[in-house]
């Protein structure tokens, strides 16, 4: 007799729910931008133990969402204007290179996605769901990082790109003026894919995180 049982899950390690927790609080701007934390503190409103709030630090770090100053404390990162053209340097690498493969290697795929994302986000939009719409836009450009199908480049993208600008559009998510530019872009962006444009697709991508950059840069120190 055959039998489909399901598997007894596990249950996940509290290290991990912190890390994900503390990722998503800075994200969704619970803490503030260079805004100082500390171990007792996440304890205390997690209700958990320093062990794992250290263990989430080392990797926040890594992902350049905390800045750990010896003697000073920890603080949620807040680029200056020198950090964040170079992590715009970074992202546009990375960004522009993936476009390249996506569409030479799931062409069909990627246009998927991104008339999927776009409507969706054309429907948030209508309703003043903004959060909703910079969810959309950080899946947007995982999107072309996955059909890229390059999986060490996925890695660094999201590793030391993705939560830092995922954290900048929450911030932003009020500004009806930039989500209308941004909408634009990513339709332009769209169209581009949609008629297998590589070079325009590409100019599109550069001058839409160009235009991010000088945005952001209202916010920076």
């Amino acid at each position: 007799m055959n039998r489909t049982i399901p598997k007894i899950e596990r249950p996940r390690p509290v290290s991990e729910l912190v890390l994900e927790r503390l990722r998503q609080d800075i994200i969704e701007n619970r803490f503030a931008l260079g805004e100082k934390i500390s171990e007792a503190q996440l304890s205390e409103l997690y209700g958990v133990t320093k062990a794992p709030i250290r263990s989430a630090y080392i990797r926040l770090e890594g992902e350049g969402l905390i800045d750990i100053r010896p003697q000073n404390g920890t603080f949620v990162f807040r680029p200056s204007v020198t950090e964040l053209h170079a992590l715009c340097e970074l992202r546009t690498a990375l960004e522009v290179e993936a476009i390249a493969m996506a569409m030479e290697r799931d062409p069909q795929g990627l246009e998927s996605d991104i008339r999927r994302i776009c409507l969706e986000m054309h429907e948030v939009l209508k309703v003043r769901a903004r959060e909703v719409y910079q969810e959309l836009d950080t899946e947007l450009h995982l999107c072309i990082m996955g059909r890229a199908q390059s999986p060490l480049l996925e890695q660094t993208y999201r590793s030391q790109v993705n939560s830092r600008f995922a954290a900048l559009r929450y911030r932003f998510s009020q500004e009806e003026a930039h989500n209308a530019n941004s909408l634009s872009e990513h339709e332009a962006l769209k169209q581009a894919i949609v008629a297998r444009d590589r070079a325009a697709a590409v100019r599109v991508l550069r001058s839409h995180i160009a235009y991010t950059e000088r945005y952001y840069s209202s916010i920076a120190t």
